[in-house]
């Protein structure tokens, strides 16, 4: 896997990467719910995920010219989760 850090800062894609990453959200949702309704033990971190795949769906889906508004939502997508990671490595140590 090849890491492309100029891909952060490049404009939106439009519909044919979004539709994966909003699908992807779709889906984390979908077994957040099932987990949830039916078990009672839904993990937040589904959750954590879904929003984080969401907003780099609407990142992509913006208009080629909201360049800015689209690396905003990537990085803050990426933060999320980078925290969730440095959440479950802190609870793992703790």
């Amino acid at each position: 896997m090849e890491i492309k850090p100029m891909e952060i800062f490049s404009e939106p894609s439009g519909w044919e990467l979004a539709r994966i990453q909003l699908v992807t959200s779709l889906a984390f949702f979908s077994i957040y719910a099932y987990f949830e309704l039916l078990h009672s033990s839904g993990l937040a971190a589904t959750l954590v995920i879904g929003i984080a795949s969401g907003i780099s769906g609407v990142a992509e889906m913006l208009p080629k010219d909201r360049r800015y508004l689209a690396t905003v939502l990537r990085i803050v997508a990426i933060g999320i989760l980078v925290a969730l990671v440095v959440l479950s490595l802190h609870r793992l140590i703790s």
